[in-house]
């Protein structure tokens, strides 16, 4: 019973400079209890751990996965929350002190942030910000080891805030998604690339827009890292808006596609009305959408139209993809291997007949 109670009694972790723990009102962490999950409030937390306060009683040296957020249901958007993982070093009355475990090379460094004043009780979104900027740079790094001090100095000074966290979210979505796939570990990326990745994605607003990016910046990863063929695909993603990217993902994914020899394309003309475009764009200014399909048009993504006259009204109007832009479609969905692949085709030579 001794030893017990003097185990209670250690300090929440094995300290790493005595990582200072604040109070942060509204921080909670949802993690699993059984076969469902479970919300329970967050007393403290330093760089190096958290207190959480809860019924639940893992046991030493158990890892726990917690989902940090806001307190409130689990947020849908990615933005709003991080994952962890955490090992249970000691109980408490009220609750369990966890210690994290981090990912290689992330250097969490909470309340030392260069950029802001940390208030002494933060909001949970300056916490979560920190987490995030902290796993991404460390993701930054390990795909591409000569990047990191620029990537840094990036998202921590060449960024507007809102520029930061889409950048963040870049980062964090392909980290994600290179996950999935096989040699993870070994993955690398041309600085130029992830550069231009991040700095130019920046500007997405939307979280989908951002999973392109995020496909775009996977698929310049190779176990070598020297492979720059994404770069034309950088350049093309970072002269759509929105709606120019409703577009040309709606006219890769809706049109008809079929191989007609070996790394051959056709594609079947798509002819849409003026109400499908309004809806495909999200805009009912058909003068503006007939502007954004010209600069598809001259960028290459869709087919060239016969118009009658410049800036008509659009009744039926052709949005075919061209064969650039469903390689630029595949990539930023993350697929690194032949076009036809992501598309499900078969060349026509591979189909066997046998006569009955």
């Amino acid at each position: 019973m001794n030893a017990l109670n003097g185990w209670l009694k250690k300090p929440l972790l094995p300290d790493r400079h005595r990582a200072e723990r604040r109070i942060t009102p509204g921080l909670a962490a949802y993690h699993s209890a059984g076969s469902t999950q479970k919300q329970d409030s967050i007393r403290d937390i330093s760089s190096t751990g958290v207190y959480l306060l809860t019924e639940e009683r893992p046991a030493r040296g158990a890892i726990v996965s917690l989902t940090l957020q806001r307190e409130g249901p689990l947020e849908m958007n990615s933005g709003h929350r991080i994952a962890v993982q955490a090992r249970a070093v000691r109980w408490g009355e009220d609750g369990i002190g966890l210690s994290f475990v981090l990912p290689t090379g992330m250097d969490l460094r909470l309340w030392e942030s260069s950029t802001k004043a940390i208030a002494e009780e933060p909001e949970p979104e300056d916490v979560l910000q920190e987490f995030r900027m902290a796993k991404a740079l460390a993701f930054v790094q390990r795909i591409c080891p000569s990047s990191g001090n620029e990537a840094a100095q990036l998202l921590h000074e060449g960024l507007s805030n809102y520029r930061i966290e889409s950048a963040v979210d870049i980062a964090l979505k392909a980290e994600e998604l290179l996950a999935a796939g096989p040699d993870a570990e070994r993955m690398r990326v041309h600085p130029h690339l992830v550069l231009r990745i991040l700095e130019d994605g920046s500007w997405a607003e939307a979280e989908w827009i951002r999973q392109f990016w995020a496909g775009l910046l996977i698929t310049s990863c190779t176990v070598e890292g020297t492979d720059e063929s994404n770069l034309a695909f950088i350049d093309l993603l970072s002269q759509l808006t929105a709606i120019h990217t409703r577009v040309f993902a709606a006219a890769c994914s809706k049109a008809t596609k079929v191989m007609t020899g070996p790394g051959s394309i056709s594609v079947q003309p798509l002819v849409c009305t003026a109400e499908e475009m309004t809806q495909i764009a999200g805009s009912h200014d058909l003068i503006r959408i007939d502007r954004d399909l010209e600069h598809l048009y001259d960028l290459g993504l869709l087919e060239k139209r016969v118009k009658s006259t410049f800036f008509s009204v659009i009744d039926d109007t052709l949005i075919t993809p061209t064969p650039l832009a469903l390689q630029l479609y595949a990539r930023c969905n993350g697929h690194r291997g032949a076009t036809e692949d992501f598309y499900g085709l078969v060349s026509p030579e591979l189909h066997v007949t046998t006569n009955e």
